[in-house]
């Protein structure tokens, strides 16, 4: 007869070794993955794809939850505020990670202190479109018009420090020009009136900006992105047309709160990189127009603190807030 003595020598009733027993076993039960923006959003067909390979290969629901509000900060302060045990996922955009957070006041949370970067999923290409009424065809047009009447062109946005509208004033700043923000609530409002002409500009992801610079009811000045898209192959990228400080994208990655066990997170990222490859995927992100990212935690977390020391700088001297 085994004694009880021998048994709590090995661990098995003490609650040491169900501890140990249950950290080795993740996941033991389901797991929720925070979309912070609404359903039907760029990010959500990437999120349900990865979803779904994790709980295929790891065993266990991986259910998808919007949170959504303020910018994005609603979603990733439920992620931060949750247990650090790989249980509660963000998947998080540009916004979520380097812009919003330091938007609005009072700061609902530090994305460098507070996150553990899981990967960077995929990025796409913001374009600059143009509305046919305005009559610029090229940057050259635009930059023309801008500087020999400063504050005549508009450039809408999808709300007070989105990313279209932190983008619009880090083109500004760079380009050297000063144009008029136009507020909306959303990014669907601000392309109606890019198409009737109540607004000249805005910054939009290429998957939605694409449809309509194909049926030519607006024009691309530019894109941006390492190389030209499949999508939009004459239209050329800020590089290009020598601006490379606005290589930047919109992108997507993953993140749990901090203190996750680093064998957790090295485990989603092994996995995340895997489903990146898949025909599923990359069909998908060809259809998009956007391409993925991949890499090391590591990596992420160097995207997140470069892009949010930009960001930063940009917000603090155009005094960009929401309270």
């Amino acid at each position: 007869m085994i004694s009880r003595r021998s048994v709590l020598a090995a661990g098995v009733l003490s609650p040491v070794g169900w501890t140990a027993a249950a950290e080795t076993r993740y996941p033991a039960r389901s797991v929720t993955v925070v979309n912070p923006f609404a359903a039907g959003g760029q990010s959500e067909p990437i999120g349900r794809i990865v979803s779904a390979h994790f709980q295929s290969v790891l065993g266990q629901p991986f259910v998808m939850e919007n949170r959504v509000g303020a910018g994005s900060t609603i979603g990733g302060q439920y992620v931060v505020r949750s247990a650090p045990d790989g249980y509660t996922l963000l998947l998080g955009t540009t916004s979520t990670f380097t812009i919003a957070p330091y938007v609005y006041r009072p700061q609902p949370y530090d994305p460098i202190t507070n996150l553990a970067p899981i990967i960077a999923l995929t990025e796409a290409p913001t374009v600059l479109v143009a509305s046919e009424k305005s009559g610029f065809q090229s940057l050259e047009d635009l930059v023309r018009a801008a500087k020999r009447e400063p504050g005549r062109v508009t450039v809408a946005s999808a709300g007070v420090g989105s990313f279209p509208h932190v983008f619009a004033e880090v083109f500004s700043s760079l380009v050297g020009m000063r144009l008029t923000h136009v507020s909306y609530r959303g990014g669907g409002p601000a392309m109606n009136d890019i198409l009737s002409g109540q607004v000249d500009l805005f910054f939009e992801v290429i998957t939605t900006a694409a449809p309509q610079v194909q049926s030519k009811r607006a024009f691309a000045l530019l894109a941006t992105g390492k190389a030209r898209s499949s999508l939009l192959p004459d239209v050329p990228t800020a590089s290009e047309l020598g601006y490379p400080g606005l290589n930047l994208t919109s992108w997507t990655g993953l993140a749990a709160a901090a203190g996750t066990p680093a064998r957790i997170v090295e485990l989603l990222n092994k996995e995340a990189n895997v489903v990146l490859q898949s025909d599923r995927m990359t069909d998908l992100l060809a259809h998009l127009g956007i391409r993925s990212v991949g890499g090391s935690p590591a990596k992420m977390a160097e995207r997140i603190t470069q892009e949010a020391d930009l960001y930063k700088g940009i917000i603090s001297s155009r005094q960009i807030s929401v309270q």
